[in-house]
């Protein structure tokens, strides 16, 4: 980026155990610009319980967002995006001039979300009870589509079902560019069945 470029706001939601963490990661190395979190939050304020501050870790992650946008400063910031705070925190980034991406990591199931949180803790990563994984999985993927991806001038949807990162549909707002169709029309239908 030089100084000409605007300031860059990269959101990368997705249900829990999608890989989003793994794609936030890889923005943050490309830009070179800060990462949020509020799961990083919580393992900063409690490294042996990272969900016993999770309330808090969630408000110090909207007050820093919120700081960081009032200063101008680009940053990734990782989101299950299965609620709405987030939409005017973006709203308020697109009215101070900032470029907005959206990435989308999913996968096929909650089941499978949840197997991938239990390899991750069995590597000493944290935990997302199975319940909170369910009641967020669909909600994540319809809020993204319904209410998250219009906000964006650039969004990319990706599935982390198979072996890697394989790109479905990309866009600007509204509009649609299919790159795998079979995979697109899966997710497509899957938002009317999704509990």
């Amino acid at each position: 980026m030089t100084e000409a470029d605007p300031p860059r706001l990269i959101v990368v939601g997705g249900p829990n155990g999608s890989g989003k963490t793994t794609f936030a990661d890889e923005y943050v190395a490309r830009f070179s610009i800060a990462y949020l979190g509020a799961d990083a939050i919580a393992a900063a304020l409690a490294p042996d319980d990272p969900a016993s501050v999770r309330v808090e870790a969630g408000k110090r992650f909207l007050t820093q967002l919120e700081t960081r946008l009032s200063h101008g400063e680009s940053l990734v910031l990782e989101s299950t995006l299965s609620g709405k705070g987030l939409e005017k925190y973006i709203q308020k980034a697109r009215h101070l001039g900032y470029m907005v991406t959206i990435v989308f990591v999913t996968l096929d199931s909650p089941d499978l979300c949840i197997a991938r949180i239990r390899e991750r803790v069995a590597q000493g990563g944290h935990h997302v009870p199975d319940e909170d994984v369910r009641r967020r999985f669909g909600r994540s993927r319809r809020l993204f589509w319904t209410r998250y991806r219009p906000l964006a001038q650039e969004w990319q949807l990706f599935s982390n079902a198979g072996g890697g990162f394989d790109l479905i549909a990309l866009g600007s707002g509204e509009e649609v560019a299919e790159v795998d169709p079979i995979l697109f029309q899966s997710f497509i239908r899957s938002l009317e069945i999704d509990p």
